[in-house]
């Protein structure tokens, strides 16, 4: 809860330098009370829908909001709302379906700013005929996802994915520390292999960053930040993992949606995984799509099936259970075993708290990682002029001049100074990480990154065009 604290004082600016000030929330939901309550505290008017009267009168109880009854797929109740008067909509509820459906309403009845949470996977398929961009959604929000990335980055401690996010989440930046034994160490900038749709920002040595280029050389102890679309991290995990010879040995507990998408994060050469599940139809669904874990039918809290698959010898456990207290319980157990890292996840946000007095590593909250996501996606606002890596560097968005895309101009011949560097060029709804040898067409927006406040950006790059 206090990172949330802090991505609230960021994000107040954007929201309020919007003329218009209201903010529809669809769900009474927690996670639609808990937006609604920081969005009062920024001064926002808000206006929450919902079927179920009785969540409604709760929140009034406890927050100055104004309250209707009704569905965010009816026209009607959205016009009764002040839908033409509201510049942002959370759609929350827990139908995905109706999510969708409000957030295509409100797009069609001009709202800027859509955020869509849903709990079906299917949805972040990059192979469905109608894409959120089609949708005109500008930010979706999965908690499996979400919660399944934030145990990767736990796992993988040399690499923090999404650190900063850019485009609404559709590209990330990753923050990787240099050992000895990294395939980053001792190479060119030229000659490291990144995954398709990667490309390496700034590299901060010895607390200094810079910009690096083809010749720059990469060394132990450098923190490199790697910028790439949506999904690059898992194939950039890969290339940073662990030699064969150092398996690291992870239990999973619970045969949820979370193990399960966590599971397929892995590759076997990289890990040696069991996932220890109690319903006996569930574990022969998981043994059939998971054909490289160790399924196990039996309780998570069991002490002999614990301690006979060498608990003790646990690199990670992760208790991700349907029940909070079985998870609580099962990885307090799995720590006082001997498991080195012990991650559980509960999804009400009291048991979140109990971080500060529970003797496991880390209790990760859905609820609260979802708020965190979509706090992060209003504080990025306007990216014209925002400032990242604690101010480090500044963040510029400008459009390529007509006279210079129809020169067919490639990156490289822009990249003249050291102390900036195309990170992403918005081409219609396609993204696009350059390269050098990728050309500038008209209407090009790009994702500018640089070291030093610069006065004219569009001078420097293009002046002698």
């Amino acid at each position: 809860m206090k990172s949330m604290v802090s991505k609230l004082k960021r994000v107040k600016k954007n929201l309020t330098s919007s003329p218009n000030h209201q903010a529809i929330i669809y769900g009474a939901n927690e996670i639609g009370f808990q937006l609604a309550e920081q969005l009062t505290k920024l001064d926002r008017d808000v206006v929450i829908i919902d079927e179920d009267n009785q969540m409604l009168k709760r929140i009034q109880e406890k927050i100055d909001v104004m309250t209707l009854v009704g569905s965010g797929v009816n026209i009607e109740t959205l016009n009764q709302a002040g839908i033409n008067k509201t510049e942002l909509i959370l759609a929350v509820s827990n139908n995905d379906d109706k999510n969708i459906l409000t957030s295509i309403y409100a797009k069609r009845l001009g709202v800027d700013r859509i955020i869509t949470k849903v709990n079906n996977y299917d949805y972040l398929t990059d192979n469905k005929a109608l894409t959120i961009d089609d949708l005109g959604i500008d930010l979706i929000v999965n908690p499996c996802q979400i919660v399944v990335e934030q145990i990767m980055d736990l796992i993988k401690p040399t690499m923090k994915t999404g650190i900063e996010s850019f485009v609404g989440g559709k590209v990330q930046l990753s923050e990787v520390t240099v050992s000895h034994r990294s395939p980053l160490a001792f190479n060119l900038i030229s000659q490291v292999e990144l995954p398709t749709n990667a490309l390496i920002i700034c590299i901060l040595r010895r607390n200094r960053l810079f910009i690096p280029h083809g010749e720059h050389k990469i060394y132990p102890g450098d923190t490199v930040y790697i910028l790439g679309k949506k999904g690059f991290r898992t194939k950039l995990g890969q290339l940073l993992s662990k030699p064969q010879n150092e398996k690291e040995k992870i239990v999973l507990t619970g045969g949820s949606d979370v193990n399960y998408h966590l599971a397929t994060s892995f590759k076997p050469k990289h890990a040696i995984l069991t996932l220890i599940e109690e319903d006996e139809t569930r574990c022969e669904e998981l043994a059939e799509e998971l054909s490289d874990v160790l399924i196990l039918n039996g309780k998570p809290i069991n002490l002999d099936l614990l301690k006979e698959e060498g608990i003790d010898q646990a690199d990670f456990f992760v208790a991700a259970g349907n029940k909070d207290e079985e998870n609580l319980l099962t990885g307090l157990v799995a720590k006082e075993l001997g498991s080195k890292n012990v991650i559980t996840i509960v999804n009400s946000l009291e048991y979140s708290y109990f971080s500060e007095i529970v003797n496991v590593d880390t209790i990760l909250s859905p609820q609260i990682l979802v708020l965190e996501r979509i706090l992060d996606f209003l504080h990025q606002g306007q990216v014209s002029t925002d400032n990242i890596l604690n101010g480090q560097m500044r963040l510029l968005k400008i459009e390529v001049p007509n006279k210079i895309a129809k020169k067919g101009v490639k990156v490289k011949k822009l990249h003249k100074s050291s102390d900036l560097i195309i990170g992403v060029i918005k081409r219609g709804k396609e993204l696009i990480i350059p390269d050098g040898q990728t050309e500038l067409k008209v209407k090009d927006k790009l994702l500018i990154f640089t070291l030093a406040a610069k006065s004219n950006i569009k001078r420097e790059l293009f002046g002698d065009y």
